[in-house]
């Protein structure tokens, strides 16, 4: 059984949690990656960055359409949507913008079970950690399709 270790990239761009969201766009666009991992000092994975979170970062914020009833307001359409948008819209650093929730492998999980966490959370990278949280490498959708054709 092939594990993650044995094809995921080792020298993995990173930024800082600390680094400014356009510090991030411009070395997310030289990556030539779709995200990116952000880091802490200590090297332990804080989170990823996307396009899609740095596009977000840079559009209008809609306001939630909200219904009135009995004096109350009801948001319409989440509000969950409405301050994920904010969030983006007001981050100023990485670990600001960053998605936190992240789904992560272990080194020694087996490329099957890493090609299906990518495939079933429409992720393109999946950043690879020991158990403490620290950063190993990452494995790209690319990867696993070079894996594939050399078997």
């Amino acid at each position: 059984m092939t594990t993650a270790q044995e094809i995921m990239t080792r020298a993995t761009t990173t930024v800082q949690a600390e680094d400014s969201v356009k510090d991030v766009g411009k070395i997310l666009l030289q990556s030539g990656h779709h995200s990116i991992p952000v880091v802490n000092v200590a090297g332990h994975l804080v989170g990823m960055i996307g396009e899609r979170d740095l596009i977000d970062a840079n559009r209008e914020i809609h306001l939630p359409t909200m219904l009135t009833i009995l004096d109350g307001l009801i948001p319409l359409g989440g509000m969950h949507e409405y301050e994920d948008e904010l969030r983006k819209a007001t981050a100023v650093t990485a670990a600001q913008l960053a998605t936190t929730k992240v789904v992560t492998a272990g080194p020694e999980e087996s490329v099957d079970a890493v090609a299906e966490k990518l495939l079933r959370k429409e992720v393109h990278a999946l950043p690879i950690v020991d158990t403490a949280g620290k950063l190993l490498g990452i494995i790209t959708r690319s990867d696993i399709l070079q894996y594939l054709l050399k078997s």
